[in-house]
């Protein structure tokens, strides 16, 4: 799949036309018009057969839900397997269909097998990706990148003064390098 970003523009019958013919004569389960030549914003998703294709015509992504998912997708260009955040439901209007939902029957998954199996979240899913290739958004943009949050415990540094308590309420402040025989004692950091 070619990801470049493609503004939207008129899309005559023709053009669809000439665009699923082209697009009927490749395998695979996801294209965009500029997979066969065509700068104009159509794609199409074959969940399991040709016959079973949906087309959309100037597609864009208009409500989506408050909760995304981390899923994962593999990226074509480095042959692997990146977690990304997408969202579990989307309305997408479209010029040839008007507004379309794709979504998942679920919020909460008993496990990866269940949640790697929703064929609702797998379209939804999917159909982010086409929309983004024709967005010009790849896998590896910061919209799409799921980066873990590591939260790390700020320790003071050697010099620094820090607050401790002792359990009958005294206070004092100290340097850090200092505050190791207050802890023996009992004191806390406060």
């Amino acid at each position: 799949m070619k990801i470049k970003k493609i503004e939207p523009s008129p899309i005559s019958k023709e053009d669809v036309d000439n665009y699923k013919t082209l697009v009927q004569q490749r395998e695979g389960m996801m294209h965009t018009a500029n997979d066969v030549g065509i700068d104009k914003r159509i794609i199409t998703f074959r969940p399991d057969t040709k016959e079973n294709e949906l087309t959309l015509v100037n597609p864009r992504i208009v409500e989506g839900s408050d909760n995304p998912v981390v899923y994962f997708e593999k990226d074509n260009y480095k042959d692997k397997i990146r977690k990304t955040v997408r969202l579990a439901q989307l309305v997408v209007e479209t010029d040839n269909l008007g507004k379309v939902e794709f979504k998942s029957d679920k919020t909460k998954w008993k496990n990866a097998d269940e949640f790697m199996e929703d064929a609702g979240l797998f379209e939804a899913v999917h159909i982010q990706k086409l929309i983004d290739a024709i967005d010009g958004i790849e896998l590896t943009h910061p919209a799409r990148q799921y980066k873990e949050t590591v939260k790390v415990e700020k320790k003071p540094g050697r010099n620094e003064r820090i607050m401790l308590q002792s359990d009958s309420g005294e206070m004092v402040f100290v340097k850090a390098k200092q505050a190791e025989s207050y802890y023996q004692l009992g004191y806390k950091a406060i």
